[in-house]
């Protein structure tokens, strides 16, 4: 019995001495979708997910193989009524940093987000950077 409870306890140890696998992250897979409706707090934009992008209004929907659609005015005039188009773009992403390169009205947009959350709901980013290159 005592040699029982010996080896019990030895197995108890070792079990509780073998590294722990890491933790999951959803990572960007998660980032794959439309996102709408941006919030903005100081530096911080809050999107939330949606199943299309909504008709006339701002959004982004980030696509397999690093492609995406960005919905953005069609033009320079920001005077309601606002008319968009939908532009192609290309993302990559490393960690918590995704990179965008999207075209717009007047030449190509070049950003850099940091997310700061991200779940089935909710996109919170802070834009690192943000290059304009017009012309084309």
């Amino acid at each position: 019995m005592k040699t029982i409870a010996i080896a019990l306890l030895l197995s108890l140890v070792l079990v509780s001495c073998q590294k722990l696998a890491d933790p999951v992250e959803s990572g960007t897979s998660d980032l794959i979708g439309s996102w709408i409706d941006p919030q903005y707090s100081d530096t911080v934009i809050t999107y939330s997910r949606a199943e299309h992008l909504a008709e006339n209004q701002y959004g982004i929907t980030f696509q397999s193989e690093n492609k995406l659609i960005e919905r953005q005015n069609s033009g320079f005039c920001g005077t309601p009524p606002i008319v968009t188009a939908d532009y192609q773009g290309t993302w990559t992403s490393h960690d918590s940093i995704v990179n965008i390169s999207v075209g717009f009205w007047g030449g190509t947009i070049d950003r850099s987000w940091r997310i700061i959350s991200l779940d089935n709901h909710k996109l919170v980013i802070s834009e690192i950077k943000s290059e304009y290159h017009t012309g084309k």
